[in-house]
């Protein structure tokens, strides 16, 4: 029988199954993380460029390297988060994260700029929000997708919301204010919120995955498998999936990142443009909730293949649309793309390896992940140039995708857990 922790968690655990509430605070400091992603980075780029007088390809190169050098330690914060546990870890990386957001409040020049970006990738893009997805996934197993599917929905729907909150702050009080308030902000809410909120496992509560009954004291606890990094790493499925996410990565990023620029082939404006991020954001939301809903069932072993047909589906729509509905049809599935293939990964991952190491394993996806984000955009400035424009680029882009697919569908059999253990 599972013995419970400590008073204070034991008492935590009388209003029922506490992994719901794991998911909402889980969701919470996702979205916390705005300040380091690029949606809120961008906010800042126009007003680095003229406090500091630096071009934008010197911002987007400090970016790049920032974001390059810290996605080489996601790995080991991976494997600390599995020692220690994701409430101490938790607690740590939101602190250092609001002193690394305090700290880009006092950069100058384009050096000190990069050694911003790379704390403040490490610590918000990668380390707490890998620990945010983790801390969901020890708390179930049935329902893990639907669980990370709608931790996923609930986090980028309050993303979507940190540009505009760090713009008014940045209008308000100016851009190196508004890092300070960032802070603040981190500081007086991620730190309560991992060490008081967060529980580690469900066994600290006496509690067991998904809410199921507790086993009795005559009977022994069902053994629960755990693969290792090394033994992970050495699977088919693990670099199926990984490539799966990395063109994900690559060229859903390039999208992103260069959307005016394509759009603007067909007619639109910057506004109009910027205005299909809404679509894109219902479609993540769609994606991210069906597919977590579809990765509890047998079908998930298929659901590596879906994702790369639809981010290839997404790369020829983007090459062909030119009326309303195939564009407003484009920006829906690259939605469905993005928040698709972070529910598949984030589903299949402890599915096949268990929990015991997942958070060295998903640190290694991750720095995988990263790397490829970061040539998205570079890669479709070259493609503009190779094929004559962004559109053309699309088509020709979307050749490896359906191959990863073709790849997926050929190997689907790796991801059924019943292959590795």
């Amino acid at each position: 029988m599972r013995t419970v922790r400590g008073n204070r968690q034991a008492r935590r655990s009388a209003t029922g199954f506490y992994g719901w509430q794991m998911v909402g605070l889980a969701s919470l400091m996702g979205v916390l993380t705005g300040p380091g992603q690029s949606v809120g980075v961008s906010v800042f780029r126009q007003h680095l460029s003229d406090g500091l007088h630096l071009s934008d390809s010197a911002i987007a190169t400090a970016y790049l390297v920032g974001t390059l050098s810290s996605s080489t330690f996601q790995p080991r914060i991976g494997r600390w988060v599995d020692e220690v546990g994701v409430r101490r870890a938790s607690t740590v990386f939101g602190a250092t994260f609001a002193l690394t957001l305090a700290h880009m409040s006092l950069v100058r020049g384009a050096v000190w700029l990069a050694v911003g970006f790379f704390g403040i990738r490490l610590l918000g893009q990668g380390a707490m929000s890998m620990t945010s997805t983790v801390a969901v996934m020890h708390w179930f197993e049935r329902r893990r997708g639907f669980a990370l599917g709608l931790k996923m929905t609930l986090t980028m729907g309050g993303i979507s919301v940190v540009p505009v909150l760090l713009a008014l702050a940045i209008d308000t009080w100016g851009w190196r204010i508004a890092w300070l308030v960032a802070a603040g902000v981190i500081a007086l809410t991620a730190v309560p919120v991992s060490w008081f909120g967060y529980v580690n496992r469900p066994s600290d509560l006496g509690q067991l995955p998904d809410g199921e009954a507790p086993v009795a004291v005559d009977q022994p606890e069902p053994q629960l498998f755990s693969i290792t990094r090394s033994e992970a790493l050495r699977s088919p499925a693990f670099w199926i999936l990984s490539a799966v996410t990395a063109t994900n990565a690559l060229f859903g990023t390039g999208l992103l990142f260069h959307q005016t620029n394509l759009l603007g082939e067909v007619g639109y404006s910057n506004a109009q443009a910027a205005a299909m991020f809404l679509p894109q954001a219902a479609g993540a939301v769609a994606g991210g909730l069906t597919f977590g809903w579809l990765a509890d069932r047998r079908v998930r072993r298929s659901l590596p293949a879906v994702v790369a047909l639809v981010l290839a589906a997404t790369m020829l729509l983007g090459g062909t649309a030119t009326t309303f509905p195939t564009i407003l049809l484009y920006s829906v599935t690259l939605g469905v793309a993005m928040g698709s293939g972070g529910a598949v990964q984030g589903s299949l991952l402890p599915a096949l390896y268990g929990v015991g190491h997942i958070g060295s394993i998903s640190g290694t996806l991750g720095l995988i992940g990263v790397l490829a984000s970061a040539l998205g955009a570079l890669t479709f400035s070259v493609g503009s140039t190779v094929f004559g424009n962004y559109r053309s680029a699309s088509l020709w882009f979307a050749v490896l995708p359906l191959l990863i697919a073709l790849l997926a569908a050929v190997f689907r059999r790796h991801f059924l857990a019943d292959d590795l253990h």
